[in-house]
């Protein structure tokens, strides 16, 4: 008795410090399968505390056997839906239902009075086939890279095959102590076994979650760094892509730590040391800065530094993205240049459409002067200041139309008559140049054209060419 009593109690503390363990996994991982593991550990402890350590009478009391078949059921459903976890499935509610109707048969077999082996064969013959099928879980859907859960699987499906002999044996007290051992081995054994496979697995994950990081960061546009200042400067990572970025290949800056400040452009780099410098008021937004590539072009490169202190508050560490904006830049600045070319375009616009103002003022008192007869010695004088003020007026017109903001009217037109009515006027032109013009015209088809805009051009051209 004495032996079965210390075997009570080692089992009990074993499963107290399983329990630690197990709450410590929960509370620092959040997992959900550990969490219901931790719950049927702590079920099968209360379970050896309140009845398997003699401290309630079970056997010969309705509420004690009530009470036990409950913890041992709850215990049983939580090992097998922290396995259908594990194995991403969701616990199949057809458990839970025949896990109520072999605790209510055991009860009705209880009332009924029959011994307690007829009692417990409903309901720990369920609990046995729950913890098979937790094994076979592990076992069938849990395949290939860990070993652990193979071992977990078996070590629960012989934990199942031991208890199916629980009704049969419990009464005997010369196989007690053997039954016990053999129970608290396989239960030290399960626990050992799910500590392993949890722990091989958290490691699998975070081996994955790895390799996906890693991925994304070789195969990303922008340089990602981390630069370590303490102990002594080192380059601890940068992606590929600071060969596309900088010319220079990752082993560079890997062989000299401080290639990544020597690329920055002389003028730049007190910009670039002063952004390093910490201040937790300083708004977190990106340098941008130029660095000088290895084939000697210029650059521009966008910055965003995270900064890592240690315990005494030293930096320690600088983790940076580079971008290359050197595209943007250039686009920036031919936006700029053009906005300020349709600034200075609106006001020569202000500017010529004052001047026409006056001229057409002066061109009207030209007219009236000329038809006096008083000035008739002088009409062919006066007729030479109209001719120039006209062309200047043209000329003003031409500036305007170029300024201003106008919606084209495209429009299905014969370009060959437009070219016949210009004809007139390109040939005095030419007169007036000594030269002769001749019309080679071929039948085009109709065009979309604007004809004004059409014409002005046909005119500048041929003055052009005059």
């Amino acid at each position: 008795m004495e032996l079965f009593q210390n075997l009570i109690a080692g089992a009990t503390a074993g499963t107290f410090i399983m329990i630690m363990v197990y709450l410590y996994l929960y509370v620092m991982y959040r997992d959900l399968s550990m969490g219901l593991w931790t719950a049927s550990w702590c079920t099968l402890f209360v379970r050896l505390v309140l009845f398997d350590s003699g401290l309630f009478e079970w056997r010969h009391s309705l509420w004690g056997f009530t009470f036990f078949s409950l913890l041992l059921l709850s215990t049983a459903i939580l090992f097998l839906w922290a396995a259908y976890l594990f194995a991403d499935k969701a616990l199949d509610k057809r458990w839970v239902a025949g896990g109520a109707c072999a605790w209510l048969l055991s009860i009705t077999f209880y009332s009924l009075g029959l011994p307690l082996s007829a009692r417990l064969v409903p309901l720990v013959w369920f609990v046995a086939i729950v913890c098979v099928w937790a094994g076979v879980v592990f076992i069938r859907y849990l395949k290939g890279e860990l070993l652990s859960n193979r071992v977990l699987g078996y070590l629960y499906i012989l934990w199942g095959i031991h208890t199916f002999d629980l009704p049969f044996l419990i009464n005997v007290s010369a196989f007690a102590p053997w039954g016990y051992t053999i129970e608290g081995i396989l239960r030290l054994c399960v626990a050992i076994a799910s500590l392993t496979f949890y722990l091989e697995q958290t490691r699998l994950n975070l081996a994955q979650k790895e390799a996906q990081y890693r991925l994304l960061a070789e195969n990303a546009i922008d340089v990602i760094y981390r630069y370590r200042l303490l102990p002594e400067a080192e380059i601890e990572y940068i992606s590929p892509s600071a060969a596309a970025v900088t010319g220079y290949e990752p082993q560079e800056f890997y062989d000299n730590a401080r290639l990544l400040f020597d690329i920055m452009h002389p003028d730049d780099i007190a910009l670039f040391e002063s952004y390093v410098q910490y201040t937790p008021d300083r708004p977190t937004v990106p340098l941008a800065l130029r660095i000088v590539r290895k084939d000697g072009v210029l650059s521009w490169v966008e910055q965003n530094l995270v900064h890592h202190f240690d315990n005494m508050g030293n930096l320690v560490s600088l983790e940076g993205i580079m971008r290359d904006v050197t595209s943007r830049r250039t686009l920036e600045q031919s936006l700029s240049r053009l906005d300020r070319m349709n600034m200075i375009g609106e006001m020569a616009a202000n500017v010529a459409h004052e001047i026409r103002n006056p001229l057409t003022t002066v061109r009207g008192y030209l007219q009236i002067m000329a038809s006096k007869g008083e000035f008739v010695s002088y009409k062919g004088r006066f007729a030479l200041m109209i001719d120039e003020l006209d062309r200047t007026n043209s000329i003003i017109r031409e500036y305007l139309s170029l300024a201003k903001d106008k919606l084209v009217e495209l429009q299905k037109k014969d370009l060959n008559s437009v070219i016949n009515s210009l004809f007139p006027l390109l040939e005095a032109d030419a007169v007036a140049s000594s030269i002769s013009i001749t019309l080679d015209l071929q039948d085009i088809p109709l065009l979309y054209l604007d004809e004004n805009e059409i014409r002005q051009l046909l005119l500048n051209l041929v003055r052009n060419g005059l």
